[in-house]
């Protein structure tokens, strides 16, 4: 109860000083503290106050007109100090009478909280919460505003804080599927290019061109052997008669002509075939094949664990399976 008689004395004491002339609240007029050493920002507030409670309302406006003005040299920084030195710098101008002037102090408070709340009966005066109220009030627009301006900002910081995510998400993909891949260099040799039946070519995975050779060239050596066993059949019967008949003759020069053009063509392929594998011999071949990923790459999943437990007890033991997942 003495508590409460003491606020109420307290506030009246306060409208009392408001409401004087402001004539009277010029004489409490003093040195600033421009000149006191620079304090943390709650300390500077609490110092300012101090100001205010005692009634000294032109300096407490003074000073605070020098804390919050934004060419100061020692300016306030904490939001929530400048926030409450900006309620008590119009509650001083409301003091010595300038009340319009406390407008603006008000006006910066609340665009820098558009959901900023009324003062505390217990600390301000009537005068000063009502002033606020008529601010705020002539704010609406602005308060709606800022409050859309809130809106937009958290929602494009939402869609930004999204893409990044997004694009961490594709980064990680990437790099997962660059660590499941491994590149192997197979060197090849000029020598294995010199091999005919299509060698080369299948060593520089020209398979098409490969099988191409391989099954010309396969056809003009059997058909070069052919005409070699038949020619040689031919000759080895001929030496055993005394006369050779005109047609064995004959005979045996087509066979020779066919052993002549399967044999050289045969050679004309090969050599061909050489030739083109090692124009387009290429030193080495680069494969990439696929690799299990990394333990510690590995996305962490969850496992079950299970294990058998036992815990004597009177007369026997407590058998149980405890496990984690």
């Amino acid at each position: 109860m003495i508590l409460f008689r003491f606020r109420v004395a307290r506030r009246a004491l306060l409208g009392a000083l408001l409401c004087a002339p402001a004539s009277y609240a010029q004489t409490t007029h003093g040195p600033t503290v421009n000149d006191a050493p620079r304090l943390n920002d709650r300390a500077e507030l609490a110092r300012v106050v101090s100001l205010y409670e005692a009634g000294k309302y032109g300096t407490c406006a003074d000073s605070f007109h020098l804390l919050l003005a934004v060419d100061s040299p020692r300016p306030l920084r904490d939001p929530d100090v400048v926030e409450s030195a900006r309620i008590y710098h119009a509650a001083c101008l409301i003091g010595i009478g300038q009340n319009e002037q406390a407008n603006e102090p008000l006006r910066a408070a609340i665009r820098q909280n558009p959901q900023m709340k009324p003062p505390d009966s217990l600390v301000f005066p009537p005068q000063v919460i009502d002033r606020f109220l008529r601010v705020r009030e002539t704010m609406f627009d602005v308060i709606r505003k800022a409050e859309d301006e809130r809106i937009k900002q958290a929602q494009e910081a939402s869609l930004q804080q999204a893409e990044r995510a997004r694009k961490e998400r594709v980064r990680v993909t990437a790099l997962e599927r660059l660590a499941q891949q491994e590149t192997v260099i197979l060197p090849k040799s000029r020598w294995l290019a010199l091999v005919p039946f299509g060698v080369g070519q299948f060593q520089n995975d020209e398979k098409a061109l490969g099988y191409v050779f391989l099954t010309s060239e396969i056809l003009l050596a059997t058909a070069t052997l052919t005409a070699l066993g038949v020619q040689t059949h031919l000759i080895l019967a001929t030496s055993r008669v005394d006369k050779a008949a005109q047609s064995n003759n004959v005979t045996l020069h087509n066979w020779q002509a066919a052993l002549n053009y399967s044999s050289y063509t045969w050679l004309g392929v090969s050599m061909l075939g050489i030739l083109e594998a090692e124009l387009v011999f290429v030193p080495e071949k680069r494969l990439i094949r696929r690799r299990t990923l990394p333990a510690e790459l590995r996305p962490q999943s969850s496992t079950l664990e299970l294990r058998p437990g036992a815990v004597p007890v009177p007369g026997g033991a407590l058998f149980g399976l405890s496990g984690r997942f």
